[in-house]
């Protein structure tokens, strides 16, 4: 052979890894997220257009144009940058430059639509929404749901500890929190999480007998949640550990399980990964089980200078498995627990002093489409189809709130000016749009910012293991 024999950079496997664990669970996410936003502005377009109403420009994103064309209907039809929503811009509307972009139409030269046809067109998108989300549930129905196998079954209690002594013992399963019954960890995790008091009642089931017990809910400042020092069946572990990383300066060892980073247990590599993102460079105690020994060791994330989040250097494995379930759950238990997760979250917003839980826990389009992305990736295309659901109607009831540059605060501008029998002063109502997306867009930029602090996008690197990162977003 002539010259040396050309070494390739990433083997069959690893390219195999990167199609099927980042590809394509990312154009999945891009494109069930586009879909959904396509969804709510169709509703929009489809009515207004029913209603001869004037429509300038369908985009989907806002700022600069990607990518689009002109209709034969004279409507500008684009792809924008900012993956922060949609719009259809309708000159007789309310006025949403701010949002929008500059009208090309002189509003005073075109005839005035009716507040009922206004109304009718605000409704239309979160309805189409709901209408989506109602058929991609009978999907999840029909084909079934890959279910998590994370049942709310303690697998360590710590010797010594509080709960020890009062009576609760490994294979104890919790049956309730409070007055809200459970069955996974993550239904413990949650209702611990929105507790408004320091300590939280739980009722298990040893052996057919109910037991109560009052536990201590801890507040980790560090974390932002509330939790127990209870312990899952299934935990997180170490494949392999960094040469040189902070998790091998500070002892950990494969094979080593972790159960809590700081006072917050956790029950999946996602949550290590999203506890971890947020001790970059501090000194962080974390609990691991090592051959039956429960061992805390003090290790100092370092802070990754490109993705902002802390990284311990380990490739995780994680025993939480996925069962499929035929059929899924019916459309109407899909939708009832959606609205119960939405009402938990007001419920925590609105006592955000006693539960701890405030705006920068909220998700914005990179962590929804994070979210997205974990659910594909660990549960498959249903999983994915399954949090379209969730997203299409959060999407349509959020549009339906009364505020200002959302369809809630068309309707109401709608109404007002039914009851006057005259449009409301152009002026007041173009101030108070553009103040509110004013706010609106600092509010995203806000909650984009804790997203991206909890992302763990960026942890492949090719050649070698995957470095934890850590989130905290859904521990």
């Amino acid at each position: 052979m002539c010259g040396r024999e050309r070494k390739p950079n990433v083997s069959s496997d690893q390219l195999w890894k990167i199609l099927t664990e980042w590809v394509y669970p990312a154009l999945l996410v891009l494109f069930f997220f586009g879909l959904t936003i396509f969804v709510h502005e169709l509703g929009h377009f489809l009515v207004a257009k029913r209603r001869r109403m004037k429509i300038e420009r369908f985009s989907i994103g806002f700022g600069p144009k990607i990518f689009g064309w002109t209709g034969r209907d004279g409507v500008d039809y684009r792809v924008a940058w900012l993956p922060f929503g949609g719009y259809v811009a309708l000159p007789q509307m309310a006025p949403m430059e701010a949002l929008e972009g500059k009208s090309e139409s002189k509003t005073e030269e075109l005839p005035p639509a009716s507040p009922s046809s206004k109304i009718m067109v605000a409704l239309a998108g979160p309805l189409l929404n709901v209408v989506f989300a109602f058929g991609l549930a009978c999907l999840v129905w029909g084909v079934g749901l890959p279910t998590p196998v994370n049942p709310s079954v303690i697998g360590w209690v710590e010797p010594g500890s509080l709960e020890e002594q009062s009576g609760l013992r490994p294979r104890d399963r919790i049956v309730q929190v409070n007055d809200r019954p459970v069955k996974t960890w993550m239904e413990v995790n949650r209702a611990v999480a929105i507790s408004r008091e320091p300590t939280v009642r739980l009722v298990v089931d040893r052996a057919g007998e109910r037991l109560e017990f009052w536990v201590e809910a801890t507040f980790d400042k560090q974390i932002g949640i509330k939790t127990i020092n209870l312990y899952p069946q299934g935990r997180p572990f170490a494949r392999a550990v960094l040469p040189g990383s902070p998790a091998e300066q500070a002892g950990v060892q494969a094979g080593d399980k972790f159960l809590a980073v700081g006072a917050a247990p956790v029950s999946s590599a996602e949550e290590l990964r999203e506890l971890t993102g947020k001790c970059a460079d501090q000194p962080t105690p974390f609990k691991v089980l090592r051959a039956g020994k429960i061992l805390v060791l003090t290790i100092t994330p370092a802070l990754d200078p490109k993705e902002k989040v802390g990284r311990i250097g380990i490739q995780l494995g994680d025993e939480l498995e996925y069962r499929m379930t035929r059929p899924g759950p019916t459309p109407w238990a899909q939708f009832d627990d959606i609205l119960r997760m939405m009402g938990d979250t007001v419920y925590a917003l609105a006592h955000a002093k006693q539960t701890g839980i405030g705006a920068r826990s909220s998700s914005g389009p990179v962590g929804i489409m994070g979210g997205w992305w974990y659910e594909i990736i660990h549960g498959g295309v249903m999983r994915g189809v399954w949090f379209a659901v969730l997203l299409n109607l959060n999407l349509a009831i959020l549009n339906l709130l009364p505020l200002p540059v959302l369809d809630g605060g068309h309707i109401i501008f709608s109404m007002i000016e039914a009851a006057l029998r005259r449009p409301l002063p152009a002026r007041f109502v173009s101030a108070l749009q553009t103040g509110f997306a004013a706010l609106l867009i600092g509010f995203m930029l806000y909650i984009t910012f804790f997203d991206i602090q909890r992302m763990s996008f960026g942890r492949l690197r090719l050649g070698r293991p995957v470095e934890t990162n850590a989130p905290a977003a859904q521990p």
